[in-house]
This record gives C-alpha cells, structure tokens and sequence, in this order.
C-alpha cells in the first residue's frame, strides 16, 4: 500500500478549484445570489447524482466486509457527535453549528472516492461507497438539524434528494438490477460537476475573508480534530478487532478526510458563521496533504 503522488496531486486539485472560486468572487463573476443559486444546484442535482452512480457498480460477494465497514462508518459517525458536544462548549452559536457539522460529517462524501481510488485501486470504491451511506444519512438528517436548530419537518428531510438517492442505490446494490446506460451517464456525468463547483462556491466565499484572518486558532483546533483525533481513534479501535485490511485503510483514511465543502454551502444558505466554515474547510484540505499520507504511512507500520 505505498503512498501514492496522486493522493498529493488530488489534494493540489481540489486547492486549484478553490483558489479559482476564489478569483472569481474577486472579479465579481461570483455574488451572493450566484452563490445561492449554485448551492441549490448542488444540493439537489449535482449531489443526489453523485450518490446514486456510487451504487451502480457493486460486488454482492463482498458483503459481509461490506457489513462490516457499515458498522464501523456507523460507529464512527456516533462518536464524532458526541465528541462534537464537548469539544465546542466555548464558541458562539453560529460558530458551534458550523463546528459541529463539520466534526461529524468530513469531506469523505467528496474526496473520499478519488483518494481512496488513487491509494487502493478501482475495487476499493465499493467499500467506500458503503461508509458514506451512514454519513450521507447523518448529514442530511443530525446535520442538517445543526443548521436549522432542528426545526426541520422529519418527512420533509428523510425525502430530501440526496437521500432518495441513497434510496435508490441501497436498491439497486441489494437486487443487482442494472440501470439503463442512458440513466448512469447521466447520472455519472452530472455527478462529476458536484466536486469542481463545490469547490468553486467554497472558493467564492473565502474571497470574502481577508487573507490575514484565513488561518485562526479556532480552524487550526478544528482541524486538529478532524484530521488526527478522530482517524486515530479509528485506527485505535480496528487495531484491537483486527477486520479485513480493506475495511481497516478505507475506514481510517475516509474518517481522518478534511471538513465538509457541504459545511460551507448550507452556513451560507442557512445564515451560519459562513467564514469560519469557509477557513476550516481551507485549513484543514490543505493540511490535509501531508496528514492523509502520513495515516496511509501509519497504517503500513501498524497493520
């Protein structure tokens, strides 16, 4: 399992579209209402389609590992939320919302596929796939209610697209069923648009911070967490269980993946502190460069 440079080179990628939301929202290509129309689009195209095509291409044999990496995505996802009400005790209230979401839910949805592609190969995208589904329930349930103070109708969230979607993919992988080619391109190609225009609106918002404020100790904190604390701990407990090594690398490497770009869209549509959301999520993908290939290290030595 050797360190690969395109673990390095997706990470420069994904900067590389943030610094060009960037320089769009400093030409004024990007506004506000821009910003929101966009954040729709992905929340309700772009995303759902991502999800779905995640599920077309799935191994039945594979399902007692498959089993398993669902326990421990589930697990994991338990503990980030009772991490996330003690660790924030001492920040406001539009800051603990975008602080909470992100300890819950990391970036994993996004850049999960690639990094885990570029380290494991194309079979291991399937193990993925399965340790999203508990966080893409997660974010579109707890998460969600972080930002809305739970007010949401609970028939109106579990209908949201992104989790018909999921839907939809837990069906075909159980059945085998074969979609239409028409209907996976479709959904591949508009799902390919979710990271380059995520990262884009992410990028538009940052332009609104000063470059002086874009690090602070509350991102670097934040990060701290997400990027060492939580995969640790991962790793701390799969090291006693001992799973298939496949469970073990795509578990840990998913849970120790930067904040959510998710964090920064739904802060800014539902009035959050969308500036700090913005600094974590740029903090900690560009620290994440050197602590994704440093857990792939770790997991060599340990495992």
């Amino acid at each position: 399992m050797p360190v690969s440079s395109n673990v390095l080179a997706m990470q420069f990628f994904l900067l590389g579209l943030m610094l060009t939301g960037l320089l769009c929202a400093k030409l004024k290509i990007v506004d506000d209402h821009t910003r929101s129309s966009l954040s729709d689009l992905i929340l309700n195209v772009f995303l759902p389609c991502t999800i779905l095509s995640s599920f077309f291409d799935t191994d039945r044999s594979q399902l007692p590992s498959l089993g398993v990496i669902l326990l421990v995505s589930l697990g994991t996802v338990v503990v980030c939320f009772l991490l996330s009400l003690l660790l924030y005790r001492r920040v406001s209230p539009d800051q603990k919302k975008v602080l909470l979401y992100s300890t819950i839910i990391s970036n994993a949805s996004f850049l999960g596929n690639p990094v885990i592609e570029s380290i494991y190969g194309l079979g291991a995208l399937i193990y993925s796939a399965v340790y999203l589904i508990p966080l893409r329930v997660a974010l579109w349930t707890v998460g969600l209610a972080v930002f809305t103070s739970g007010k949401n109708n609970l028939k109106t969230v579990f209908y949201h697209p992104c989790l018909v979607a999921t839907y939809l993919g837990l069906m075909v992988m159980i059945t085998g069923f074969t979609p239409p080619l028409l209907v996976s391109r479709l959904a591949a190609s508009l799902g390919n648009c979710t990271t380059p225009v995520s990262l884009i609106v992410v990028g538009s918002v940052l332009g609104l911070v000063e470059p002086k404020k874009m690090f602070n100790t509350l991102a670097l904190y934040f990060t701290f967490i997400r990027l060492i604390l939580i995969p640790l701990m991962v790793m701390g407990v799969l090291l006693v269980f001992r799973p298939d090594p496949m469970v073990t690398g795509v578990s840990v490497i998913l849970s120790g993946t930067p904040a959510p770009i998710t964090a920064s869209i739904l802060a800014n549509k539902y009035g959050a502190d969308r500036e700090l959301a913005s600094k974590i999520i740029f903090t900690s993908t560009l620290l994440s460069i050197v602590t994704i290939p440093a857990l792939v290290w770790l997991l060599q030595m340990v495992f």
